[in-house]
């Protein structure tokens, strides 16, 4: 019985993703809604591609493990969606752009630009990898597949939407998750409390250490997954792609607080459910601490209806990024070559779609090849690699444009990418996205304090200086 409603919300799923790609009609729809994207429409973007596996299986995991370490993954969320708001929707939306690397080559150049493409698209790569190891995993503790299988319908199923409708049908899917996704974790926080678990029985159960230490990994590992989080975002196309999708600047900015203000109590949510299991005593893998609580919590009919709803969470996240680096992939590198020059609107439709088609394609390939690797890893490493060579370059090209040279901009990326390089390979308790920023950040203040008092010759001053 849990196998049967489980497996009738994925097809249900499946078949509503097919159908969202009649409305779609020109490549501009498909990568930013024609630019007409409601309040909701932004958030819905942000909020399926952000809220994921991580968020939610990730957050219950790490808290039946470490405890309250477990909340910085929301709360860097919350405070990139914050930041985005505030400070960077009006920057970026000051030329009717679609991408990130559209937007720093105006301000440093192609080769710049192209190292920007490069960056965003692997970093966003090994995040599809990460939800694809999520998928094949929950896939597995249900259905009696074998790992190739399980990623072939994972694959089907992200296909289904962003093969389809695009960023359109999307948006329309973070709409419908994020609703679905809180009934879940409203329910099983229910059933905790139900079960005597409140916050008060849980401090009484457990030791201080290592649960009620928000700092339990170490300070650089969680100040790390917190500085991951914030600077990845602000990095990520599919992020940059929802403040494109809306009609103002209004708009993507509300968008963007409402996310912001919707995703940590997700992680206050997780983080009870992990506690309570951890204080009842319950023994079991700690990847698989929210489906057990699941299976063994609800009627089976009930329970495969939820379980369900968090593995399209899995999903959603997979389409959000693999939809960016799509984009970015058509966009910023594939309709620069020669050979795609000369082509119209229904060809760099179709080149979008297989791009897609592609992506998805080798995120699986990897992911089957990597199963017993740990989804978290690819997961911040994904966006250490994101953030280390182009979050200094935003920072430049938001708060002094004009300033830093097309020459030290590229050196700045280049320097980011070798210090998460030399990070990740170093170890040493400290998160590779530090070296990475720190390089970058170094080498950019570098080319700043060379152009101080001047603006570069040729770069091009966006209208709100």
């Amino acid at each position: 019985m849990f196998m049967l409603s489980a497996g009738l919300v994925l097809v249900v799923f499946f078949i509503s993703g097919l159908f969202s790609s009649r409305g779609v009609s020109s490549s501009s729809d498909y990568a930013v809604a024609n630019r007409k994207a409601g309040v909701r429409g932004v958030s819905g973007v942000v909020l399926g591609a952000l809220v994921g596996g991580a968020a939610t299986v990730g957050t219950v995991q790490m808290a039946y493990q470490w405890g309250l370490s477990a909340l910085w993954f929301t709360l860097g969320s919350g405070a990139a969606c914050l930041a985005m708001g505030l400070w960077f929707v009006s920057p970026l939306r000051s030329a009717e752009l679609v991408t990130l690397p559209q937007f720093l080559g105006r301000h440093f150049g192609k080769r710049t630009a192209l190292l920007v493409a490069v960056s965003t698209a692997s970093g966003s790569f090994l995040s599809v990898v990460a939800q694809f190891l999520s998928g094949v995993a929950l896939m597995r503790s249900v259905f009696p597949v074998s790992t190739g299988v399980a990623a072939l319908l994972t694959g089907a199923l992200i296909l289904a939407f962003v093969f389809g409708g695009g960023i359109k049908s999307f948006s329309r899917l973070g709409e419908a998750k994020i609703v679905f996704l809180y009934l879940v974790m409203l329910l099983c926080a229910g059933v905790v409390l139900v079960q005597g678990w409140t916050p008060r029985a849980i401090i009484a159960a457990l030791p201080s250490e290592p649960f009620f230490n928000i700092l339990s990994r170490g300070a650089g590992k969680d100040l790390g997954s917190f500085a991951s989080l914030l600077c990845g975002v602000l990095c990520g196309q599919i992020y940059i792609q929802a403040v494109y999708t809306a009609s103002s600047d209004a708009t993507a900015k509300r968008g963007c607080l409402w996310a912001a203000f919707v995703i940590p109590p997700m992680g206050f949510l997780g983080a009870w459910i992990g506690l309570a299991m951890r204080a009842s005593g319950v023994t079991v893998e700690a990847s698989q601490a929210l489906p057990f609580f699941i299976q063994t919590s609800f009627h089976p009919v009930l329970g495969g209806l939820l379980w369900s709803g968090i593995m399209i969470t899995v999903l959603g996240t997979a389409v959000g990024v693999s939809l960016g680096v799509a984009t970015n992939l058509t966009r910023d590198i594939f309709l620069k070559l020669k050979a795609a020059a000369h082509f119209d609107d229904v060809r760099i439709l179709f080149a979008s779609r297989v791009i897609v088609l592609a992506v998805v394609a080798a995120a699986g390939a990897v992911s089957c090849a990597s199963r017993n690797s740990m989804i978290l890893q690819w997961a911040y490493l994904g966006m250490g690699v994101k953030a280390s060579g182009i979050f200094c370059l935003l920072l430049a090209a938001v708060f002094r444009p004009g300033r830093l040279s097309p020459a030290w901009s590229f050196a700045a990326g280049i320097g980011g990418l070798v210090g998460v390089a030399g990070g990740a390979f170093l170890g040493g308790g400290l998160d590779p996205l530090f070296p990475g920023l720190a390089l970058s950040g170094l080498v950019a203040l570098v080319g700043l304090s060379r152009g101080r008092g001047e603006r570069i010759q040729g770069a091009e001053q966006p209208p709100f200086v």
